[in-house]
C-alpha cells in the first residue's frame, strides 16, 4: 500500500511444532533448496538469516521477478532486512513486494519494523507506506492475490484484501477486539465461555476492500511489533500488543469454479516495496500451540 494442521509448506512440507524437519529431508522434496533456521528456544522461526535474502524473491510492478535486489531495493545489513535505503541505485522507483518462496498456514507471523528517513518520488511527502502480506496466492503482480497487514502511518492494522479476497470483519464495539482469543493457541471452542466473552459472530456477507483497525498503537520514531494470528480462514492484527482488527471467512475466488469462493487458509509471506525506508529486524513464524 495481502484444513489446517500446524505446517509450513513451501513444494514439499515441514511441521512447525516443536520439532523442524531435517534440511536433508527439504532438500530432498522442495526444488529449488531452501535453507529454514531452526526454531529457537521460544518456538519462533526466523525468516531472515541475518546475511542474505536466501528464501524470498523480488517482484516489482514495471520490472518484474529478481530486479529490485540488482537495483538494492531490498539489502540485508546489519542482520536485518532494509527497504528502500542508502544504496538505492535507480531514481526511477516501482512498488512492489519481497515474498517466500514457500507457503505457509496456520501460523502466528511477527514482525518488527522501524521507519527510515528516506522518502522517495513520488511519495516525498505522503505518509509512510509499507505492508505485511500473508496468503499471497496466485500469479506473482503488482498488487498480488492476498491479505495485507497495513503498515502505514496512522493506519497499522488495517485489513486490506487484494484481488478477490473477501471476509467478514468481527463486530467491535468499542474497539474491544480480540476478547476471548488467545495469542497462543488461537480461537476458542464456539461453545466455550472464551468464545461467548467474544460476542456473537458477525452474519454479514464477506465482502473485499479495506477494513479499518480500531485504535492507534504505532510508535513513529521507535522499533514496533506487528502479529498476525492467522488460523484456518481467521486472522487478527495485533500492533505492539493491542488487537486493532480482526476477520473472518476469509476466502479467494475458486480457481476451479469461476464466481464461487473457497477458504483462504493458506499462501506466502510477503513485504511490500513501497516509496518509503523501512528496517526490518524480525520477520518470523510460530505454530499454535
Amino acid at each position: 500500500m495481502i484444513d489446517r494442521r500446524h505446517v509450513l509448506k513451501g513444494m514439499g512440507t515441514l511441521s512447525l511444532g516443536s520439532m523442524l524437519l531435517p534440511l536433508e529431508t527439504l532438500a530432498q522434496t522442495a526444488t529449488p533448496a531452501l535453507t529454514l533456521p531452526t526454531a529457537g528456544a521460544d518456538g519462533w522461526i526466523s525468516l531472515i538469516n541475518g546475511r542474505d535474502l536466501t528464501g524470498w524473491y523480488s517482484m516489482l510492478q514495471k520490472s518484474g521477478k529478481g530486479v529490485a535486489e540488482n537495483k538494492r531495493m531490498v539489502t540485508m545489513e546489519s542482520e536485518m532486512l532494509h527497504i528502500m535505503g542508502a544504496d538505492v541505485d535507480d531514481t526511477q522507483y516501482e512498488s512492489g513486494y519481497l515474498a517466500t518462496h514457500q507457503e505457509f498456514e496456520n501460523v502466528r507471523i511477527r514482525v518488527e519494523y522501524k521507519w527510515g528517513v528516506k522518502q522517495f518520488a513520488p511519495r516525498t511527502i505522503s505518509k509512510r507506506d509499507n505492508g505485511l502480506l500473508y496468503g499471497l496466492v496466485g500469479d506473482d503482480k503488482v498488487w498480488p492475490r492476498c491479505v495485507e497487514c497495513q503498515i502505514e502511518e496512522g493506519d497499522v492494522g488495517d485489513f486490506f484484501l487484494l484481488d478477490g479476497i473477501r471476509g467478514v470483519q468481527s463486530p467491535h464495539g468499542a474497539g474491544l477486539f480480540g476478547q476471548g482469543l488467545s495469542p497462543v493457541h488461537g480461537w476458542p471452542a464456539p461453545d466455550s465461555d472464551a468464545a461467548r466473552a467474544g460476542g456473537r459472530p458477525s452474519t454479514e456477507e464477506p465482502s473485499t476492500g479495506r477494513k479499518i483497525k480500531d485504535g492507534n498503537f504505532e510508535m513513529l520514531d521507535n522499533w514496533n511489533t506487528v502479529e498476525v494470528l492467522w488460523q484456518g480462514d481467521r486472522a487478527t492484527h495485533i500492533i505492539n500488543g493491542r488487537a486493532v482488527n480482526t476477520i473472518t471467512r476469509l476466502q479467494q475466488p475458486d480457481p476451479a469454479n469461476p464466481g464461487s469462493y473457497i477458504p483462504l487458509t493458506r499462501g506466502k509471506i510477503a513485504i511490500e516495496i513501497e516509496y518509503a525506508e523501512i528496517w526490518f529486524r524480525r520477520i518470523e513464524v510460530k505454530a499454535f500451540a
